[in-house]
This record gives structure tokens, C-alpha cells and sequence, in this order.
């Protein structure tokens, strides 16, 4: 038996011993949210809890070209195996019917007629070339009933299939192919077997057969999974045989079930049609593994921006942490206090609205566990630094904030402390150089804007306010001081007593 008849086979039994993918079991989100899995979805544990291991994408005869050669019963037979090792195109045919092909066709050898006339399994090892024209199989091989294509060159085909009335089996197999159009197999009116494993494929629409049904394989392909492959979740007819194995390989899914990442963006997407936010996009930005491996939890994206919201939505989807509301006419941050939709909101994009304050956020929840607050563009002209400052120190996940942009006003006090919280978190405020404020000038009353972080008390601080200032200062000073000084004075006495067992002399005269 051939390797093309051991393959088939194999894919045959395949068909009925290959177990059903473990389920995995509805996700509880959370007690409000929409973004449960039905219990029938099949889903794969990551890539890295399971070895999914690409079956039969190496093809027996190309890893075994002297076997080849020798089974070939041709006198030649020896000077077929010194031209397999040569980097010329050489081919073998072996009786009845099947010829092995490496880096290319030898044309000439096929258009004189003789045995290769009778082939009708043909194997292309090490295919030399980025592309395959399937429209040369017409005129060197019209009865070709089997078709396998192998080599690390190979990118695309050239045009689709021709009709070829006899083939029945195509596999192109460990190579760097990343496209097929939909119709690229359609004139194949007897295909029952296409087994595309262990390519580049990164995405397919649903391929049009003529035939009644063909088996697809598709395992071991590059599927980027930001790209919509949800018709797999609708196809029934079980042609795709081997979808349930399919892993994502792109860098925001990678290791994760394609049909369970493609199944999450379906939810997502129709709970994304909610009257609060029907005009809005939410993607699934990432699934993240439950600590027990066994499920997944979706973060979620929603871009409300540029839609025209006077206040936050009142709905968002189950585990929506990442929140853009750019470009609106908000003018209140109440919701991420009062709204339990946004308890799993880490990331929120308020830049370029009218918010006036973030006071109501003080000691809240939220901001003790967000990540990046965007601020930019706003109506804001103070803020409660201290709250602010106790907030972020509380946070250990804390990533960046933005507040340029905002009418901050020269207060004396108020810029001053401003200033040193810039500086102390000029890491973390991630544009601070930008941030201004502004004070009226005396001489003809304009606004006069001065970078936060150069800004001196002589720019801003009248003379009245300054010397208050520097008095507080010159006091604060002082009590320090005096502090050292009690400090110091019950040391020594301390000292004093523990080695002569009595207070010092002062001590002893005082009343």
C-alpha cells in the first residue's frame, strides 16, 4: 500500500475514532452579564495545556527520496536516485500509476508520453517555487486522481483548479501557502478529500464544492482569530472535519480554540446591539484562562467615541474593561461610582469632553483598581491632589494617567501641590511636560499660561499670598525643629537612666 493510500485511510478512520472535543461548561461571568457560552459549543483547552499535534503533514515518499528511486522498476533506477540528490527537478514514476516529483516537474519527461502517461497519483516534493499553477495538471496529468504538494517555498497558487473530471484527493501540506480564494476547488466535481494542515492559512470563507460533500482538514494553519471566522460556529454539515482542533496563532489569541474565541465575538457582538449602545463597536480584546484551565474570561472592548453621549451608558457588556468615550458631551463621571457595569472597567478614554471634576470619584472602588484614566481636554481646573495621590499609592495596578489640555487654574496653593505631585509621579502622568495652567494677568487682564512643572511660587503668588506662604513655611520649619529637639532630649534622659539608674540633674530640680 502507498503513503497516499496509507493517508487516506488514515483520514477514513479518522472520521469515526477521532473523540468529540471536551465541552466546556457555561461561563459565569459575573451575576449580570450576557457573555455565557452554550453548553453544546465545543471548545479546546490552549495550546500549552494541550499538544495538538498536526497529523500526517509529512509525506512519506518526499522524506524517503532513495526508497522512491529504488521501488521505481525501471532499469534507470540507479541513475534516478543520482538525480533526486542534484538540484534539478527529477521525477520518479512507479508502476502502476504513481509518480514522485522533487523541486519541480520535469516537463519534457511528461510531454513525450511513455509511462508518466499513466500516472495517476502524483506527489510534488520540495516545491521550488512561491507559487503552484494547478492549471499545468490539465495538460501533464488530466486523469490525476491524487494530488499532494509539499515544501517550505511554496506561497500560493496561481489560479483555481481546472476541471479535472478524476481528482479525487488534494493535499497541499507543510507549506507556507496563506491564501485560497473560495472558489479554488469548485471545478473539482469528484473531490472528497481536501486537506490543507500545517500551512500559513491565517483566514477562509466557507469554500464552494460541486461535489456533494468533501472532507476539509485545516489543523496546524496560522488562524488569526481577530479576523471573522464566526460561519464556522453556523456551518452544520460537518465538512470541516477537524474545526474543533483549530488554535488561534495571532498575537491577542494565541493558544486559544479558534471556535471559542470566534463564539465569544458572536456574544459580544450581539450584545453590543443593547438600545444603550447599539451605535457602539466591542470587540473581545483578549480571553485570558480561568486559574483552573478549564475556561476562559473575555475582556472586552467598547469605543463609544464620537457618538454624541451626554452621560456614560447606562449598560455595557459583562467584562468590559477597556472603555473609549472620546469626542462626547459628558459632563459627569458618576457612573463609575454608582453603575455596577463598570466594575470591570480598567481603562477608560474620557479625553475631549466637558467634565468639570472628578471629586465624586474620592475613595471610590474604582479608583483604588484602575489603570489609565485619560483626562485630556476637558473642563477641569483643580482637582483634589491629595485623593488623587492616596488613590494611586493604594493601586498596585495602576498604569498611566492623562491630564493635559485642561483649563488648570495658577492657584498658589493649588499649583504648588499640583507641581509636586507631577514631579513625585512624572513617570506615571504620562504628560505631564504638556500640562499648563493659567492666571489672569494684572497688567491687561489675559490669561497667562505657564508649564505646571517650571512654574516658581514668584510666577504665580502674590506678594500678600507669598508671604503667607513663606510664613507657614518659616512655622513649619520651627515646630519641626523643636520636634527634633523633645525627641533628642527624652533619648539622652532615657539613656542617662538606664545606665546611672537615675534621671539627670535638670530633670531632678524641675517641679
Amino acid at each position: 500500500m502507498s503513503a497516499f493510500d496509507c493517508h487516506l485511510t488514515f483520514i477514513e478512520r479518522q472520521n469515526h475514532t477521532t473523540p468529540p472535543a471536551p465541552n466546556f461548561s457555561p461561563f459565569v461571568l459575573s451575576h449580570r452579564t450576557l457573555l455565557t457560552i452554550p453548553p453544546g459549543t465545543n471548545a479546546q483547552l490552549p495550546l500549552s495545556l494541550q499538544n495538538l499535534v498536526v497529523e500526517n503533514v509529512a509525506i512519506e515518499e518526499c522524506a524517503s527520496p532513495a526508497r522512491s528511486a529504488t521501488h521505481s522498476s525501471t532499469s534507470s533506477s540507479s541513475s534516478n536516485a543520482a538525480n533526486l540528490h542534484s538540484n534539478r527537478p527529477a521525477c520518479v514514476f512507479t508502476p502502476p500509476n504513481r509518480t514522485v516529483c522533487y523541486r519541480g516537474f520535469e516537463t519534457k519527461r511528461f510531454q513525450a508520453g511513455g509511462r508518466f502517461n499513466l500516472t495517476r497519483r502524483l506527489v510534488l516534493c520540495d516545491w521550488p517555487l512561491k507559487s503552484f499553477d494547478p492549471l499545468v495538471l490539465a495538460r501533464l496529468v488530466p486523469r490525476i486522481e491524487r494530488l499532494a504538494i509539499t515544501g517550505r517555498v511554496l506561497q500560493r497558487l496561481a489560479h483555481d483548479f481546472p476541471p479535472l473530471p478524476y481528482l479525487r484527493m488534494v493535499n497541499i501540506t507543510g507549506t507556507r501557502l496563506n491564501h485560497t480564494g473560495v472558489n479554488a476547488f469548485y471545478e473539482l466535481e469528484r473531490l472528497q478529500v481536501l486537506n490543507l494542515r500545517g500551512n500559513e492559512l491565517e483566514q477562509i470563507q466557507p469554500y464552494r464544492f460541486r461535489s456533494g460533500h468533501v472532507e476539509v482538514y485545516l489543523q496546524g494553519n496560522l488562524w488569526n482569530c481577530t479576523n471573522d471566522m464566526i460561519w464556522l460556529l453556523k456551518e452544520q454539515s460537518r465538512q470541516y472535519v477537524d474545526k474543533p482542533t483549530l488554535v488561534c496563532k495571532d498575537w491577542k489569541y494565541t493558544g486559544r480554540p479558534v471556535l471559542t474565541a470566534m463564539e465569544y465575538k458572536r456574544v459580544v457582538r450581539e450584545s453590543c446591539l443593547h438600545e444603550e449602545i447599539w451605535n457602539c463597536s466591542c470587540h473581545v480584546s483578549y480571553l485570558r484562562l480561568s486559574d483552573n484551565g478549564l475556561s476562559f474570561h473575555p475582556m472586552i472592548m467598547v469605543n463609544c467615541s464620537d457618538r454624541g453621549f451626554y452621560q456614560l451608558p447606562q449598560y455595557l457588556p459583562g467584562n468590559t474593561t477597556v472603555l473609549h468615550m472620546a469626542r462626547n458631551k459628558l459632563q459627569s463621571v458618576d457612573s463609575l461610582t454608582t453603575n455596577e457595569h463598570y466594575q470591570s472597567v480598567q481603562d477608560i478614554y474620557l479625553d475631549e469632553n466637558r467634565i468639570t471634576s472628578i471629586d465624586i470619584l474620592e475613595d471610590t472602588i474604582w479608583l483604588d483598581n484602575f489603570r489609565i484614566l485619560s483626562l485630556r481636554g476637558n473642563r477641569m481646573n483643580r482637582i483634589r491632589v491629595y485623593s488623587v495621590e492616596h488613590a494611586i499609592e493604594r493601586n498596585p495596578g495602576v498604569g498611566k494617567v492623562y491630564l493635559s489640555n485642561n483649563p488648570w487654574r495658577c492657584g498658589c496653593r493649588f499649583a504648588i501641590r499640583f507641581q509636586r505631585f507631577l514631579r513625585k509621579h512624572e513617570s506615571l502622568v504620562a504628560d505631564s511636560r504638556n500640562i499648563t495652567c493659567y492666571f489672569i494677568n494684572d497688567d491687561d487682564g489675559r490669561k497667562q499660561y505657564l508649564p505646571v512643572l517650571t512654574v516658581t511660587p514668584n510666577d504665580i503668588c502674590r506678594p500678600s499670598e507669598h508671604n503667607t506662604a513663606a510664613f507657614y513655611n518659616t512655622l513649619s520649619i520651627i515646630f519641626a525643629t523643636l520636634i527634633i529637639l523633645i525627641f533628642t532630649k527624652l533619648a539622652y534622659d532615657y539613656y542617662h537612666y538606664r545606665k546611672y539608674g537615675k534621671l539627670p540633674w535638670l530633670i531632678m530640680k524641675m517641679p
